[in-house]
């Protein structure tokens, strides 16, 4: 079997030290040309292959930037992700993403990785169920972290959206249009940001005086399926909610689906609201209204906070950075029927971005 050359079989073909071996394959200006050019032959000759990425784990500088995401199938992680990668890449980092598909245990697998592979610094989802304090843990490996969209606490950097206003909107455009038997579907017991949606959503519901039925509050998978299953759920119930808040596009688009199937068409039979705004929400039968943050401005602000953890001539001291964007509700058919009162019109939330002390532009 052939035997994989090392630097010390270099070192002694050119007749130098390991160290000196080391600055070569480094580029570093500190040795001399003609030492250099004669490490390099020697390395040629030997056939030394310079993996720049296990150099990397013993420098004190990295250029990669992990991202854990925890819902890739879901399109606005990848719109949020493209707009991250963007960023970093025009700073110079090169971004390694993982994806945990909520799964705690493969996050905790990912994270260790990213750190034998000493990146620069972490942008994560994280997966439901996350311990309460990985946040800290991680602070605690000297490894700049920034969440983005489920937040952990004021002590860290996040950057998301003021889901409970969101929600409230939503349930406000709803009722405009008549609706006094709203229903939520999405509600995932115990998870933070399911939480806050959810409150928006009674918040103004109790602000019209409209009872809300327990069965009205949907617990499902945040998917297209568990979309299809509120569905079925809602055309069960006596009386009927006439309409429906979704946790996100993705089981929106499985309550249109289901609609369909059942011969059914969303904002007749049933008004339906979605949040995140995918690129696929204005292509439905009929177009989804839904709730728009921006990930592209996400993935932005999320990118810049991170940057600025980076930046050496950062002192470490500015607080932690809480955004949370306001969103606009986009109205489409899919609230409104066939007529559409408001077709593809975006309702300005009447208030600004939430920021506090520390936040970044």
């Amino acid at each position: 079997m052939k035997t994989v050359p090392t630097i010390q079989d270099i070192a002694a073909a050119a007749g130098v030290s390991k160290s000196t071996v080391s600055l070569v394959l480094q580029q570093s200006p500190k040795i001399k040309a003609e030492t250099a050019d004669k490490v390099r032959a020697a390395a040629q000759l030997l056939g030394y292959v310079y993996n720049r990425g296990a150099a990397n784990l013993r420098g004190t500088r990295s250029t990669i930037v992990g991202m854990v995401i925890n819902d890739l199938t879901n399109p606005f992680f990848v719109e949020l992700l493209v707009a991250i990668e963007r960023v970093l890449a025009q700073s110079g980092y090169t971004t390694l993403m993982a994806h945990t598909a909520e799964n705690v245990a493969t996050q905790t697998r990912v994270l260790q990785s990213m750190r034998e592979q000493n990146v620069a610094g972490l942008i994560m989802s994280p997966a439901l169920g996350t311990p309460e304090q990985l946040p800290d843990e991680i602070k605690s490996w000297g490894i700049p972290l920034v969440l983005v969209m489920r937040p952990m606490g004021t002590d860290v950097d996040t950057v998301g959206v003021d889901n409970s206003f969101g929600f409230a909107l939503a349930t406000e455009h709803l009722i405009a249009q008549g609706h006094t038997r709203i229903a939520f579907a999405g509600n995932r017991t115990g998870y933070a940001v399911a939480n806050q949606r959810r409150q928006g959503y009674l918040t103004a519901m109790a602000s019209h005086a409209l009872t809300v039925a327990d069965e009205w509050i949907i617990d499902v998978e945040l998917t297209p399926e568990g979309g299809r299953k509120a569905v079925r759920s809602i055309f069960e119930m006596r009386p009927r909610p006439t309409a429906v808040v979704c946790y996100n596009d993705q089981v929106a688009f499985g309550v249109l689906h289901e609609l369909d199937r059942m011969g059914k068409r969303a904002g007749k039979a049933l008004a339906v609201v979605g949040c995140d705004n995918v690129v696929a929400a204005e292509h439905t039968n009929p177009p989804l209204t839904t709730l728009s943050a921006g990930a592209d401005k996400l993935g932005t602000i999320a990118s810049e906070t991170l940057l600025a953890r980076l930046d050496p001539a950062a002192d470490g001291k500015e607080p932690p950075v809480q955004y949370f964007a306001i969103p606009q509700l986009v109205v489409r058919e899919s609230s409104v029927g066939s007529a559409g009162r408001h077709p593809h019109l975006s309702v300005d939330a009447p208030r600004t971005e939430r920021r506090v002390a520390g936040q970044r532009q």
